[in-house]
């Protein structure tokens, strides 16, 4: 596999996410947080080369293009590579259910954490919604993105 197409796919997806596709505003959290599922998903196989440099920029740039506060999906995007990377050698990447279940964990984590995030970014509580939102479109769409890399 070519190192560069993991970063490409991220890539394209981080661009999507700059895209108005005409989603209601609680659905705002849903496109970044499948860039940093698909930062996690190309971490998890064995022969995929996504380094956590490559991880990061990406992040800065789903948050740029996403008009969130700069450093947020960064550090989700590592987080996510860090777990991703850390499963690669005890899981099969095709064995879908236990990833699920992984990636349904960390995206409940990585929800809590971004309300927290934004919460004390904004210097206000919240609201919750449109990231759980997020959360649960992102751990519907796992599979999808899961055998679509």
């Amino acid at each position: 596999m070519s190192p560069i197409l993991p970063a490409l796919s991220v890539l394209l997806a981080v661009l999507a996410t700059a895209v108005p596709w005409g989603l209601p505003a609680d659905a705002t959290f849903m496109l970044p947080l499948v860039v940093v599922m698909m930062v996690f998903c190309w971490r998890l196989m064995p022969d995929a080369v996504l380094p956590l440099t490559a991880c990061l920029l990406l992040g800065l740039l789903t948050d740029v293009m996403s008009g969130g506060p700069l450093g947020f999906f960064a550090l989700m995007a590592l987080i996510a590579a860090s777990v991703g990377g850390l499963l690669r050698v005890s899981l099969e990447p095709r064995d879908v259910w236990p990833l699920w279940l992984i990636w349904s964990a960390l995206a409940l984590a990585l929800g809590v954490l971004g309300w927290l995030l934004g919460s004390l970014y904004f210097f206000r509580w919240i609201d919750w919604w449109p990231i759980l939102f997020g959360t649960l479109a992102s751990i519907a769409l796992f599979p999808v993105v899961l055998r679509g890399i």
